[in-house]
């Protein structure tokens, strides 16, 4: 028969149960006392504690007492299941519910160790959101030797070991969580610390994988960074679009998923199969956020252990620790973004004053030069110059004006972000754009491919014109005649924040591998005149708006620049 669980116990049995308190710091000590005074409590002969391995749909035998066991008896393993001639305690482990057996002889669910054993009670260890951590369970040589007092005796006890067990779970995760927390604030390598995160994820989730996924703003794509399972191959390799299947919906949504398997769901797309969807007992995935958007994904799955086996579900304490995890995470990577935008920002302050200063006494020294040369030229006029003598001072004229080309680079490069904030709308400055170019430059295609909606930005307008004329101007140098410059604005939503992609493609020759992560520096350049600031100003406008640029293209395709802005209304902006 079955026995709601109950945790009343008279003012007489109270003394044994506070002695075992004394036992809370040693888990496996208080279990042992635990089953000691159950024997005594009830006058039992023997008696078990079995805990529930969700991982095997096992309950496995932890802890023995009493009389008749044998070394080779421990650790026996009952499957979990509903089914009779199985165990009383895998019933009860199964079903969640006391159970009082007052004749073995005539119980299908018992299953026969001694032949002694009369009658038996079990009774379910319940933790948090009503999981079934293990089952309590004794025996008696008598016939009906427990009732509904034995039963309320057997729950109490009975409910502080599994406070000992969800207390020592806890104390495990925070440990892990603050161990973590100390290495995601200490360690600069960032990839490493993506391990890191997953392989804690999987160990304090019972999880047989733990994914990461983290966006590429250049691609509009979620990455697999690391793994714990299956996928670890294809780290690197691994895509999912914003939206696509569960893990798209959570970075879109920035919304967990808890699922109980998987099979039925909409959302799943199985793009890569850990597991098949049929062995999935249940999925997890929650936003890493930052302060103002989602940065990636992490997600958790486990394996169900048979058919036969009851799904082993993540539970709201393990949504809790995933959430934590990846709220860990994300300020460990929006820290050590904030770190290399300091540290660039810091590199281009001091190039920038250098810069100003050089600029400022150079250009004095110009401005005289070019007096001196205006009155040289005029007063040699007077004596009939010849041709090599004109040919010298216009080539003095043209190195002066060449130099002050030089200088103002220097000086749009300080400025680039000292920013005039105000609402921009993205595609009218870039069909301006697009309009001066092909006026400009007929024998070059452009296309322009815009959304039906507007698409604002808070922004200076003049610096992000600037930006995009930069790129523009450098396709153009590379281009020949029939070569085409396509420009892509789109407006795209992730994890609840508005952006927008603006593309700039050209057929030309591209820019070589090994040059993709210098082109953005400070004077580094390909072409004979200039002094390599090009890029690096359009990268601080970028980055000062609070975006981001990638050059994304193939050698001996063309270049591919993908800037990508937070977007916002028209109405949101002003002066900043």
């Amino acid at each position: 028969m079955t026995l709601k669980a109950e945790t009343q116990i008279s003012l007489g049995q109270e003394s044994y149960i506070y002695r075992l308190w004394s036992a809370i710091s040693d888990t496996d000590a208080l279990l042992a006392a635990i089953l000691e005074e159950s024997l005594e409590a009830v006058n039992a002969t023997r008696g078990t504690i079995s805990l529930v391995d969700y991982r095997t749909g096992e309950l496995v035998t932890k802890f023995v007492a009493g009389a008749g066991w044998s070394e080779g008896m421990k650790e026996l393993r009952f499957k979990l299941t509903g089914e009779p001639s199985n165990s009383i305690s895998s019933y009860v482990a199964f079903t969640g519910k006391p159970y009082i057996c007052h004749d073995v002889t005539k119980d299908p669910n018992y299953y026969p160790m001694f032949p002694d054993t009369r009658s038996e009670l079990a009774i379910p260890l319940i933790g948090r959101g009503g999981r079934v951590l293990g089952v309590l369970n004794v025996e008696s040589e008598k016939f009906n030797a427990f009732g509904e007092n034995e039963a309320r005796v057997l729950s109490a006890l009975g409910s502080i070991a599994a406070f000992a067990l969800s207390l020592a779970a806890y104390q495990s995760r925070e440990k892990a969580l603050i161990e973590l927390g100390k290495e995601l604030a200490a360690t600069p390598d960032i990839e490493n610390l993506l391990e890191k995160v997953t392989e804690v994820a999987s160990q304090l989730l019972d999880a047989d994988d733990c994914s990461l996924f983290l966006l590429d703003k250049s691609i509009n794509r979620l990455i697999l960074k690391a793994s714990r399972g299956l996928l670890r191959p294809l780290v690197g390799k691994a895509v999912y679009r914003l939206g696509e299947g569960l893990t798209g919906w959570v970075a879109i949504n920035g919304k967990p998923v808890r699922l109980n398997g998987v099979v039925g769901d909409p959302r799943w797309r199985g793009l890569y199969l850990e597991l098949k969807p049929e062995e999935i007992s249940a999925f997890m995935a929650v936003p890493v956020r930052g302060r103002n958007e989602v940065l990636g994904v992490l997600r958790v799955l486990r394996k169900k252990a048979s058919p036969a086996t009851p799904n082993y579900l993540f539970s709201d304490e393990d949504e809790e620790l995933l959430f934590t995890l990846a709220s860990q995470l994300g300020a460990a990577l929006e820290r050590e973004e904030l770190q290399r935008r300091l540290f660039t920002m810091q590199h281009i302050a001091a190039v920038g004053e250098l810069a100003a200063r050089t600029a400022h006494m150079i250009g004095n020294k110009v401005f005289a030069m070019k007096g001196a040369l205006k009155e040289v030229g005029a007063r040699l006029s007077n004596l009939g110059l010849s041709e090599s003598t004109q040919r010298l001072l216009s080539s003095m004229e043209r190195a002066l004006y060449d130099i002050e080309t030089l200088l103002q680079d220097l000086r749009d490069f300080v400025k680039a972000t000292q920013l005039n904030l105000q609402p921009v709308e993205i595609a009218d400055l870039v069909r301006d754009l697009v309009q001066e170019y092909a006026q400009e430059f007929p024998h070059i295609e452009f296309e322009l491919l815009l959304d039906d909606q507007e698409v604002w930005v808070r922004g200076d307008p003049e610096k992000l014109r600037s930006a995009i004329s930069e790129l523009l101007e450098n396709s153009v140098h590379f281009l020949k005649e029939g070569d085409k410059i396509t420009l892509r604005v789109a407006k795209s939503i992730w994890g609840g924040q508005k952006h927008i992609r603006l593309i700039v493609q050209d057929t030309g020759p591209g820019i070589p591998e090994k040059l993709k992560e210098q082109i953005f520096q400070p004077f580094f350049t390909t072409r004979s005149k200039g002094m390599g600031l090009g890029l690096a100003i359009v990268k601080g406008v970028i980055e000062a708006h609070g975006g981001t640029i990638e050059e994304r293209g193939q050698e001996g395709e063309g270049a591919k620049f993908i800037i990508t802005l937070p977007a916002t209304e028209k109405s949101q902006g002003g002066e900043g």
